[in-house]
């Protein structure tokens, strides 16, 4: 035998699209052809969609310290094994902790492995950046271009993540909903803005729903092929569907199931449809959760029913298609309940009730790009960057603060 001889480029394909995005980053450097193999966007979609690459729960879990006045929180991103056993408090990996960041507020996804995370600076300034967990690749937003009074107020805000299937391009829609102060009674005035990340740049557009409609915060994520979706409640207390097509740019409108109105809803995914998870808040001890999935344009179907007889709690996601993640209000855990068995696992978090500050999501690893073009970033300060992100103040911001401040005082 030939101890020389090259393994196929097929079998070679195919051992690689088996290994973890970890392994998959070192292996880069083996050669030229194996740099640009990983790197190509055919192997990134098959290496995504491959049956071992599991999808896993990530939990960020948000906590808060009271020091003084000051309001300290404390980020902490985790992943839970493929395999979760029944009544064994499962391990978890530390993806990225922030010990002490004062203006974190929400973290949206994933989609393609993409997590889209939310700071606030003075007033209604918002910072936005996307973060590829497995690659710790991370790239800050420019700030976008709203063209606004000074004198309205922030009403409302919401944000979608999503994928141009046709120009290959990640992007990001960004609703704003103000208040107009000295008009006392004129509706709202709602903006939006759409970045792409191919260009790293924002464009406005001209939304056409009601800016009485409220838009409601993703539980997972609520993007599937090519379109974002957000659920919304208008005045008149019923819900509706707000969708974003990335590739058209257009806004759309969708009609909710039957389900009566006092009911809770939220949107998130079950497989690979659009599913919604609907209840009844207020017997959290007899609670009968539903799960609708769309089959087709207004047509809803209920595939699964699910009451578990446990503490009073607040569902946070589905997990495997039927079971539920949990959050429970008097112990403040987050567990696991299994309907066929009504076995409660609990997965290993103190939550902190006294805010809204846990997101839990069905992740899969993924080499999805964030930076494009000429653009690079090492591993090795991704971390420095992230944390640069939350911990630094730009100076936009700064001179966004006393040009505010001093509008106050004048």
């Amino acid at each position: 035998m030939d101890s020389h001889r090259s393994l196929p480029v097929d079998l070679v394909v195919d051992i690689l699209l088996r290994l973890p995005v970890e392994s998959l980053l070192r292996f880069k450097c083996v050669c030229k052809h194996w740099y640009a193999l990983i790197k190509s966007p055919s192997f990134i979609e098959k290496h995504f969609h491959h049956k071992n690459n599991h999808t896993r729960l990530l939990v960020c879990n948000l906590k808060v310290a009271h020091e003084g006045h000051a309001i300290v929180k404390s980020v902490v991103f985790s992943l839970l094994p493929e395999e979760i056993v029944p009544g064994v408090t499962p391990e978890q990996k530390t993806l990225l902790q922030l010990p002490r960041v004062s203006d974190f507020t929400c973290v949206a996804g994933p989609v393609d492995g993409l997590f889209l995370v939310q700071k606030k600076f003075y007033g209604d300034d918002v910072r936005l950046g996307l973060w590829n967990p497995a690659t710790r690749e991370f790239r800050p937003l420019p700030p976008a271009p709203f063209e606004i009074e000074y004198f309205f107020s922030d009403h409302d805000h919401q944000f979608g993540l999503g994928f141009d299937l046709l120009t290959q391009d990640y992007k990001v829609v960004w609703i704003r909903v103000f208040w107009d102060e000295p008009g006392q009674g004129v509706y709202p005035h709602v903006y939006a803005c759409v970045y792409s990340s191919c260009n790293n740049s924002w464009k406005n557009l001209t939304p056409d729903f009601p800016s009485s409609s409220t838009l409601s915060a993703p539980l997972d994520a609520t993007y599937l092929n090519g379109v974002y979706y957000w659920l919304s409640r208008g005045l008149d207390e019923i819900y509706r569907i707000r969708s974003f097509d990335m590739g058209s740019e257009q806004f759309g409108e969708m009609q909710v199931p039957d389900i009566p109105s006092e009911h809770w809803g939220t949107l998130t995914l079950h497989g690979d449809s659009l599913a919604m998870l609907t209840g009844d808040p207020g017997k959290p001890m007899t609670s009968i959760y539903d799960v609708w999935v769309l089959k087709q344009e207004g047509n809803w179907s209920k595939v699964l029913t699910v009451q578990p007889h446990i503490d009073a709690h607040w569902p946070r996601n589905i997990w495997d298609n039927d079971k539920m993640v949990l959050e429970i209000t008097e112990t403040s855990q987050l567990v696991l309940y299994d309907p066929t068995t009504r076995q409660v696992t609990d997965l290993g978090f103190q939550l902190d009730l006294s805010i809204a500050g846990c997101w839990v999501f069905n992740y899969k690893e993924s080499l999805a790009p964030i930076k494009r073009g000429n653009e690079t970033q090492g591993e090795d300060n991704a971390i420095e960057q992230i944390e640069h992100f939350f911990y630094s103040i730009p100076i936009d911001s700064k001179l966004l603060f006393t040009v505010r401040a001093a509008h106050y005082f004048d």
